[in-house]
């Protein structure tokens, strides 16, 4: 999963909104600088990854990509995931895409607690450039697969990962994410209920 459905599966709540968002990047030793609502953001985002990781149907996504992206097919799933549930969207959410991300965009920007420093820039980016909304279009997919394959350390083929998707977009989408993400949806739940109260 990449920022939209973690974004979603925070479940509206401002401080898993938060600790979500960071999941990826803040370090072990800033972990406990953040507040302890953030902390479990961050925790439930971990889960969120290494549930997905290991499910069954996520690993039959995987195998379909891996002739094309070897070992960065888990990268790419997690990105059509994301593009699957936009165009889903009406399926798990009651608001307009548009009006949830807006929603999110607030509440990143209205956290003003501890932060790493290189976390502040790339939350003003990702307002500034309305990151999951790319997830919508199949010209946004492919401007993330770019970014991405820039960065790649090995040859990726990310930069085909949109043309790749065209042809494997069906299977993806009826074998493996519309069963999968309500099964995510209530591992996450059952997580956060074991989350203690503020």
């Amino acid at each position: 999963m990449n920022f939209l459905a973690h974004s979603y599966l925070s479940f509206d709540i401002p401080d898993l909104v938060v600790g979500n968002y960071l999941g990826d990047f803040v370090k072990n030793k800033h972990l406990k600088t953040l507040p302890q609502g953030i902390q479990q953001g961050v925790k439930l985002h971990r889960f969120i990854d290494s549930y997905t990781d290991v499910h069954p149907l996520v690993k039959t996504g995987t195998r379909m990509l891996h002739a094309s992206m070897a070992k960065y097919a888990p990268v790419a799933i997690d990105i059509y995931f994301d593009f699957l549930l936009a165009k889903h969207w009406a399926l798990f959410h009651e608001s307009e895409l548009p009006t949830f991300c807006e929603k999110i965009y607030d509440t990143l920007m209205a956290y003003d607690g501890p932060m790493p420093d290189y976390m502040i820039g790339r939350r003003r980016r990702m307002v500034a450039g309305r990151w999951l909304e790319n997830y919508r279009t199949y010209a946004g997919l492919q401007k993330v697969f770019t970014f991405l394959s820039k960065r790649a350390k090995f040859p990726s083929n990310l930069d085909q990962a949109g043309n790749i998707l065209l042809t494997l977009e069906k299977p993806l989408e009826v074998e493996v994410f519309l069963p999968f993400f309500p099964i995510l949806i209530d591992a996450v739940n059952t997580e956060i209920s074991t989350y203690p109260s503020k």
